[in-house]
């Protein structure tokens, strides 16, 4: 799986969400007696596999005739330094 092709259509707020949810991954499987004692050493790094399981959950909110139209916008008055 790519994560680009799994995530085409996300916009940067969807991408945000999506690595919030991601990241909370290795607290959820911790119980609340762990989490009352909360030490960074005892917390696993954040994996694909939490990417997959957010990318169940959190969805592109954009339509992607709604993107196509910001596209042509920011191609007509968008910045022109680049």
């Amino acid at each position: 799986m790519s994560y680009f092709s799994e995530t085409d259509g996300y916009s940067g707020s969807d991408l945000t969400a999506l690595a919030k949810d991601a990241a909370m991954g290795p607290v959820r499987e911790l119980r609340i007696e762990e989490l009352k004692q909360l030490s960074v050493n005892r917390i696993r790094p954040v994996s694909r596999k939490d990417f997959e399981q957010s990318l169940k959950k959190i969805r592109a909110s954009v339509s992607p005739q709604t993107l196509e139209k910001y596209i042509r916008w920011n191609s007509t008055f968008g910045d022109c330094s680049s």
